[in-house]
């Protein structure tokens, strides 16, 4: 990532087209989606058909530009490719037909990114790395030298299904921590949850606003687009920059 240029990170869309303006706007930026393309909302009136026509022109947005975009997966992705890891609104009418186009393009997605800004590293991930998480399922792992690599390389593993799958009890399941698509915001208060000398950035939660919790973590509202200052490191709404 070019220090020159602005990064602009778009949370989850759930068939929402609020990341086209930020996309006419700024032509130029460089683009992280945080997942959770799929499975609208229901109150919101966007159809599974409209989502998953959002999704493919994020995918033809990707295609076009490989270096300006990065796609990262999230919950309501996946679960149509992993049955294990099935969450609320799953659509089993649809699900054929979104498994074939995610597997198809699987190439273009990710778990994790990460940057330097303001002399902080950044790690990028849907629903943030939780410690308790970690020492559960990947104890090999050391929390304090953890990079995205380390993070995507998980999705070659065997395993990988069950540890993603794993859900805390804030959101009904039975975990101490949930996995990087599935944590929930409540579970990074705790500081032994925190992964050190990182600057994590992920959705996941519904926020009426972003929440930046002791300067190590961001959770952002799933309506619009931030930016990422890569001189300051300073996070801002992008309509408010």
């Amino acid at each position: 990532m070019k220090d020159s240029q602005k990064l602009i990170i778009v949370p989850d869309v759930h068939g929402r087209g609020f990341w086209r303006e930020a996309v006419k706007e700024h032509p130029e930026a460089l683009f992280v989606f945080l997942g959770d393309y799929l499975d609208p909302y229901p109150h919101e009136g966007i159809e599974m058909d409209e989502a998953i026509a959002e999704l493919k022109d994020i995918i033809e947005f990707k295609r076009e530009n490989p270096d300006k975009v990065v796609l990262l997966w999230g919950n309501h992705d996946l679960h149509y490719l992993y049955p294990e890891m099935m969450g609320s609104r799953f659509d089993v009418d649809k699900a054929p037909e979104i498994a074939d186009l995610l597997y198809r393009n699987q190439d273009l997605f990710q778990l994790c990114i990460e940057c330097e800004a303001g002399e902080k590293r950044f790690l990028f991930s849907h629903a943030g790395i939780c410690q308790s998480w970690l020492r559960k399922y990947y104890p090999e792992i050391d929390p304090d030298s953890i990079t995205a690599g380390t993070i995507n390389s998980l999705l070659l593993r065997e395993d990988f299904e069950k540890a993603f799958s794993a859900v805390s009890f804030y959101r009904g399941g039975d975990e101490l921590a949930g996995s990087p698509v599935w944590a929930d915001v409540e579970e990074h208060v705790a500081e032994y949850n925190r992964i050190p000398g990182v600057v994590q950035v992920f959705g996941h939660s519904m926020m009426g606003e972003a929440l930046n919790i002791d300067g190590d973590l961001y959770c952002l509202d799933c309506k619009q687009c931030f930016t990422l200052d890569l001189e300051t490191g300073e996070i801002k709404e992008l309509n408010n920059e």
